[in-house]
């Protein structure tokens, strides 16, 4: 998916999840820069946690 950043462009991420994991990824359009995001957690479905995961690619990927 194509995902704005904050700071101006975008980044291309895919994210995927089964119970108690989470994996979330993203890159620069260029393919310069990349981060990889896993959590482990209780399985449940929380949308601040998922905020917060692409607010942390977002802050990596603006530096």
């Amino acid at each position: 998916m194509e995902v704005p950043l904050s700071c101006g462009g975008v980044y291309y991420g895919h994210g995927g999840d089964i119970p108690g994991y989470t994996t979330r990824n993203g890159f620069s359009a260029d393919g310069r820069r990349g981060v990889v995001l896993n959590a482990s957690g209780d399985g449940s479905s929380d949308s601040s946690s998922q905020q917060t995961q692409n607010d942390l690619i977002d802050d990596e990927l603006c530096r």
